[in-house]
């Protein structure tokens, strides 16, 4: 998709219709912006761990901790869509290869994965990516 100002980013279709529809990532004034520089986190509570982007990771880590994760590692702030195109491609790999926490994209038990650092999960799933 290319918005008027420009920006391109992919999605599907069917999130671009209807009363749900989004907009240009970049335009946006709310959640993760990918022009901006960002944060990229590895997070554990008991049983699980999560991966997961952010533009505040200040804000983002008191949301978390008031629901019982703690974090294991952070690396920023790095390039915005780097860090969006890493979270979507280990996302991916999460969802095929380990398997996830049901109704959750970023979550999984640590019974099927358990990594200590960020370069860890990077060796494991062998995704290639700049940011760590």
């Amino acid at each position: 998709w290319k918005c008027k100002e420009g920006h391109t980013w992919k999605t599907r279709p069917n999130e671009r219709t209807g009363p749900g529809k989004t907009g240009c990532p970049s335009c946006a004034e709310y959640g993760y912006n990918p022009s901006k520089p960002a944060w990229f986190y590895l997070l554990k509570r008991e049983g699980e761990q999560k991966l997961g982007i952010t533009n505040s990771l200040k804000s983002r880590m008191k949301t978390h901790a008031s629901s019982g994760w703690q974090k294991i590692e952070s690396i920023g702030p790095k390039d915005g869509q780097k860090v969006l195109d890493t979270e979507n491609a280990l996302k991916e790999w999460l969802k095929v290869e380990v398997g996830l926490v049901p109704d959750k994209q970023e979550n999984w038990y640590t019974s099927d994965l358990e990594v200590q650092s960020l370069a860890e999960l990077k060796e494991k799933s062998g995704i290639e990516t700049s940011i760590f």
